[in-house]
């Protein structure tokens, strides 16, 4: 199994964190685990299911993106642009930009990440090398094509640059 790059596996770490933090809340807003006091009523254990099942979520994302796995660089990027969509509606009710701008700035960084070559062809490779996550044989085939013609590209810069390299056994 190939290793995540170290962003990912460190977004990774982060998402753990936070699912196991919305874990431990879900439970303790549905009155299963209690720390003092329970609080019921008013909606409580709807909101405490639906934090539960986000902790669950965002352990699954952690799982998914220490194994490569596609869905998880989808989530991580939907999970960034609501963090964009957020730090503009954090602008527009603070009227702050500098606010705005701050809290816009980790899902900027986290959208940017994601998006560069290596992280992309590492979630790729890690799909073909597990021979898993297509949803067709034709998404398989363009993955497959995308490492092939990554590959010829490589084998064509390292033939160029041998081409351009001197020849020491002439002199």
């Amino acid at each position: 199994m190939r290793a995540p790059p170290i962003g990912v596996a460190v977004l990774g770490f982060f998402a753990l964190v936070n699912g196991l933090g919305f874990f431990v809340i879900g439970l303790r807003l549905m009155g299963i685990v209690t720390f003092g006091p329970a609080e019921t009523g008013s909606g409580l254990f709807f909101w405490g299911l639906l934090t539960f099942v986000l902790g669950i979520a965002y352990i699954a994302v952690a799982w998914g993106a220490w194994t490569l796995r596609i869905w998880a660089w989808t989530f991580g990027m939907l999970i960034a642009i609501l963090g964009i969509f957020n730090a503009v509606m954090v602008t527009l009710a603070t009227g702050n930009l500098g606010t705005g701008l701050a809290t816009a700035l980790l899902p900027a960084v986290v959208l940017w990440y994601l998006n560069t070559s290596g992280v992309k062809d590492a979630f790729v490779e890690g799909e073909i090398e597990a021979g898993r996550g297509f949803a067709n044989d034709y998404e398989r085939e363009v993955a497959e094509r995308m490492a092939a013609e990554r590959a010829d590209d490589s084998g064509e810069v390292a033939e160029r640059m041998a081409a351009e390299r001197p020849d020491d056994s002439l002199g």
